[in-house]
Order: C-alpha cells, then sequence, then structure tokens
C-alpha cells in the first residue's frame, strides 16, 4: 500500500524532496516551511483530506520537534566544545562559574551587580 503521509511517491527521487528543501534554507527558514505545511494541513483537514490531512500536519510537526531538538543539541555540543578548549587554553577558568550575573561574559556593566575576577579593578561609577 503507497503511504501517503510518509513518503508519497510524487516526492521520491534520488533525494528526497523535503531533504532537497531544507538544504536549500537556513534552519528558521526551513522551521518556517515546517510550520505552514502544519497549518495548512490542519486548515484544511474538514474540507479536504481528513484525517489523511491530520496526518500530514502530524508528520510536519514531528520533523520540526525533530529539527529543533537537533539544533538544540547541536548548540550544546558547539558550547561544551568552546569551552573545553578554552580550559585547555587558559587552564582550570570554568565560564559557567562567572555566568552568575546573568549577562552573556558573566560581567555586567551595572555598578555592584558584577560578578567575578575583575570585581576589585572596576569601581562603580557615582
Amino acid at each position: 500500500m503507497t503511504d501517503f503521509v510518509n513518503h508519497p511517491p510524487h516526492y521520491q527521487g534520488a533525494i528526497e524532496c523535503i531533504d532537497a528543501i531544507e538544504a536549500s534554507m537556513e534552519p528558521r527558514a526551513f522551521e518556517g516551511f515546517l510550520k505552514g505545511n502544519i497549518q495548512k494541513y490542519v486548515w484544511r483537514y474538514e474540507a479536504k483530506g481528513g484525517l489523511e490531512s491530520l496526518q500530514k500536519a502530524q508528520w510536519y510537526l514531528n520533523r520540526l520537534i525533530a529539527t529543533i531538538e537537533a539544533e538544540e543539541a547541536k548548540s550544546i555540543a558547539d558550547y561544551e566544545a568552546i569551552k573545553e578548549a578554552l580550559m585547555e587554553e587558559v587552564g582550570a577558568y570554568d565560564p559557567d562559574d562567572y555566568m552568575i550575573s546573568g549577562c552573556p561574559d558573566g560581567f555586567c556593566p551595572l555598578p555592584g551587580v558584577r560578578n567575578g575576577p575583575s570585581e576589585s579593578m572596576f569601581q562603580p561609577i557615582n
């Protein structure tokens, strides 16, 4: 039986159409493409496609979730690789120790909010 939801025959080839679309776009654009298809299939299910349209919407939602999970995992892996390289370069310094202030680099420009080794070097401006 032909699977029109997961592998529609009219989108098959040497590479699946969805993979070619993803390769042609930046990640945020591809996420928008997926969201648009989710909306389209949910919007039209009562007038066209019924259950199959809902299944297609679910397929695109699952693809969107997998795409975002992969991006988050890559971001975490990239951060850990940078952190490891930095620790090798400067020794036992751990950037997470200086993230308490909530500022991206751990040093906040607001007086009295700084946390980290430079606190004593820079006095607040009155």
